[in-house]
């Protein structure tokens, strides 16, 4: 979340550097290979080919750590590159459109802009919302911001189209998190400290 919202402040621009991951697990060692490919769609890399992996985010420590907890760090090559094609794309937001699904993604996130924007309206035209109110409407929120950021790879800005519905969506969701704490009631209603996580990841200004 905190990664997502510096992009969206321009505060992570890309390097133009792609990191790809390369490994080849034998069957014997099935479980340790799912779980590998499982965390680098994590990442939010993309596979190329078998056993070949690419990312515009610098994740390799994390795709180490990885690998050292597996035991199969001899299995992994890792490498950088400003210069990437696959077939004959080469131009980097080409690459991104064929590599990852950005119209899928793209479409959660104005999901979530539009639940984000109903329950600000209500949040701040509506009466005070009662306490069971706020803890449902948190309960949503969280669901929607989950289910769209969960796929999201996060690709740096300059990969993705114009304009992007995600930093939108986020814009949308810090606003509704920040008026769901402004409206709890002095010395009677909770904060609610089971998203207390979300709130403290979102920019400056915005956490309340």
């Amino acid at each position: 979340m905190r990664h997502a919202y510096r992009q969206d402040a321009g505060l992570a621009p890309w390097d133009a550097t792609w990191h790809l991951f390369a490994f080849a697990i034998p069957e014997s060692r099935r479980t340790a290979r799912d779980t590998l490919r499982e965390n680098l769609l994590h990442l939010g890399a993309a596979p190329i080919q078998s056993g070949l992996y690419v990312t515009a985010s610098p994740v390799t420590e994390l795709v180490e750590a990885q690998v050292r907890h597996l035991g199969v760090t001899d299995t992994l090559t890792c490498l950088t590159t400003t210069e990437l094609r696959i077939g004959g794309i080469t131009d980097p937001q080409d690459l991104a459109a064929a590599l990852w699904p950005l119209q899928d993604i793209a479409a959660r996130h104005e999901r979530l802009a539009a639940f984000a924007e109903s329950r600000l309206t209500r949040l701040t035209e509506g009466p005070e919302p009662s306490d069971t109110e706020r803890l449902t409407v948190a309960v949503e929120l969280a669901a929607q911001f989950t289910a769209a950021m969960d796929p999201d790879p996060l690709l740096p800005p300059e990969l993705l189209p114009r304009p992007w519905p995600g930093s939108h969506a986020r814009r949308l969701t810090a606003d509704c998190w920040r008026r769901l704490r402004q409206t709890r009631t002095p010395g009677r209603t909770p904060t609610l400290r089971l998203f207390a996580l979300y709130a403290d990841a979102l920019p400056p200004g915005d956490g309340g």
